[in-house]
């Protein structure tokens, strides 16, 4: 029976798979289940999803490049436009660019109504077209003019700065006087400043031109007396100043009239012995007990008393009566 059973039974049994004791399962060996049946699938999901994760970034850092590139292509045409279009005007403007206008600077001793006539003939014209003899000769006929430059503006104004000759003194003749410049050029006189320079003299006719002082003992003369206006009290004592052939720069003092010798040579130091002299000695002693103040020499101030001040005032008074 149990032989029959078991060739033709109808209950079908598990095939034994060489478990422990006999005992039928499903897992292999030491109860372990099969290689085959253990699931890998979901690191296969995961590694599907970054790769799906990358492809999809993919296009859109496509998109954002292809943006970037059309906002720098963008900007580039605006800008070609801007140049385009400010060259365009600047050629426009400089085509139809003329003088409008004249104005000065600079100067004290010329004015905008007397330059102006002699450059008149400028206006309307390009200034490329204008060479600086065109704007410069014209202004030498003005006596005070030492210098100047110009420029056309924006605007269209045609500017000058001008730089003036250094007035040093005055010159009579006859009965109108002159001032004259550091070179020894006239220049026109104005009532405002005539009073603050000293008068220059010891030149004859010879020495003069319709223009100035021609004569070359002047050049020394002129030099002197624009430095003399760094030193307030050298240029504030000078009443007269002139020329002597030995002697060299000679001046009157505006007080008492007192002979003053600079020299020829080291006229700075002269003047800063003079500032001295007068501050420390002249002040106190008055002006008046002086006759020649002699600056020349070095380390030295050689003075002459007023031997008329010195009899009149130091005389001793007889004291007591008659016996």
């Amino acid at each position: 029976m149990r032989l029959f059973s078991r060739l033709f039974g109808n209950s079908k049994k598990e095939p034994v798979y060489g478990g422990m004791n006999g005992a039928s399962s499903k897992r292999g060996f030491f109860g372990r289940k099969k290689a085959s049946t253990i699931s890998m699938g979901t690191p296969k999901k995961v590694a599907s999803k970054s790769t799906s994760a990358k492809e999809s970034a993919a296009p859109k850092r496509r998109r954002i490049n292809l943006q970037s590139t059309g906002k720098v292509a963008a900007s580039i045409a605006i800008l070609m436009s801007l140049a385009t279009a400010i060259t365009l005007l600047t050629l426009q403007w400089q085509t139809n660019r003329e003088i409008r206008d004249v104005r000065i600077k600079g100067s004290d001793m010329v004015s905008l109504d007397e330059v102006y006539p002699t450059l008149e003939f400028l206006i309307g014209q390009h200034p490329d077209s204008v060479s600086s003899v065109d704007v410069l000769e014209p202004l030498s006929e003005f006596a005070a003019i030492r210098s100047a430059h110009y420029w056309v503006d924006p605007s269209g104004t045609l500017v000058l700065d001008i730089e003036d000759r250094t007035p040093v003194g005055l010159w009579f003749e006859g009965v109108s006087p002159k001032l004259v410049s550091t070179e020894g050029v006239f220049l026109p006189y104005q009532e405002t400043l005539g009073s603050t320079y000293p008068i220059i003299v010891g030149f004859g006719a010879g020495d003069l031109t319709e223009t100035g002082i021609q004569a070359e003992e002047f050049e020394s003369l002129g030099v002197f007396l624009e430095g003399a206006q760094n030193y307030p009290t050298v240029w504030s004592s000078l009443s007269e100043v002139g020329y002597h052939p030995t002697e060299g720069i000679i001046a009157l003092s505006h007080e008492a009239g007192v002979k003053l010798i600079f020299g020829s040579s080291n006229l700075d130091a002269a003047m800063q012995k003079w500032t001295e002299f007068y501050t420390k000695e002249a002040l106190n002693r008055g002006m008046q007990t002086f006759h020649t103040i002699d600056l020349r020499y070095r380390g030295q101030i050689v003075v002459k008393e007023n031997p008329d001040y010195l009899q009149t005032q130091f005389i001793p008074k007889r004291s007591g009566g008659s016996s």
